[in-house]
């Protein structure tokens, strides 16, 4: 067993150790058929070892984004955008690669952010920062389109913070991934979530949470490519009012029930899992 960076350079698959290092980090090195995105990991010398050609964006995340935003029919031309869980830049490299006139990517880590979005002058950096900690006045601007793509934490934990940075009338598009927001024994083996049942709670509670906010809920949709692991994963869409809404006019989660069940059932029948 050796690290996959090494077996990288004694095949001759790299021509140096950082293009080794930012191929694992970018998801574009496959060990035996999987994608193995750590430097570090041990694999076996007899492990077929696969470099995917190149991707039109630093990571899938962009190819994930790109599949929601054509569903959604969202514009991101000229705007000021936020990339809340920014990671090595799918989505802010979409972004950028649709128009967008600069982007503020946040991240708890540090280090990951692809060295080609790093030195691009429209890209602020913002690392070992974690959303939750962060208020408007830290940034340079309220965010127009705020993207999100947030791991071992609940979307409701860090929407207020995410409400907060985004501008009146800025849109929101949530990355919803199931196996981060049921509870500990609600968990199914391997952490991959299948039951139907616990994708539609999850989907309502969300919701539920984000009308507390004035919002306007636009879109709902499944993500055509799954999480690492196999989750199925969806996108919410929503847009920052501009005034209090009338108590008349306050939507309820009870209104979104059709939508969230056609989604779901979509998703099931798109994965053949129904």
């Amino acid at each position: 067993m050796k690290k996959l960076i090494t077996i990288l350079l004694e095949r001759n698959l790299v021509i140096n150790r950082n293009t080794a290092e930012s191929l694992i980090l970018e998801g574009k090195v496959r060990v035996d058929g999987k994608i193995k995105d750590k430097p570090g990991i041990k694999v076996s010398d007899k492990s077929i070892i696969e470099i995917k050609p190149d991707l039109p964006f630093v990571s899938r995340g962009g190819l994930k984004i790109q599949e929601a935003f054509t569903d959604l029919k969202i514009s991101v031309k000229n705007k000021k955008a936020v990339d809340i869980g920014a990671s090595t830049g799918g989505f802010t490299d979409f972004l950028l690669k649709n128009k967008a006139s600069s982007v503020i990517a946040i991240d708890v880590g540090y280090g990951v952010l692809s060295w080609k979005l790093r030195k691009d002058p429209r890209v602020i950096v913002l690392e070992r920062t974690n959303i939750r900690d962060v208020i408007p006045d830290q940034l340079p601007y309220l965010s127009e389109l705020t993207v999100v793509d947030v791991s071992f934490i609940s979307i409701k934990t860090v929407f207020k913070n995410i409400f907060d940075i985004t501008c009146e009338k800025g849109e929101i598009v949530l990355l919803i991934k199931p196996q981060f927001e049921v509870t500990k024994e609600e968990v199914e083996n391997k952490g991959v979530i299948k039951s139907k049942i616990l994708h539609l709670k999850v989907l309502l509670k969300i919701v539920e949470h984000i009308l507390k906010f004035e919002v306007e809920i636009k879109g709902l949709t499944f993500s055509k490519i799954k999480g690492r692991k196999g989750n199925m994963e969806y996108w919410l869409y929503v847009i920052k009012k501009t005034k209090k809404s009338s108590l008349n006019n306050k939507k309820t989660s009870l209104n979104y029930d059709k939508m969230i069940i056609d989604t779901v059932n979509n998703a099931y029948s798109y994965y053949c899992m129904e």
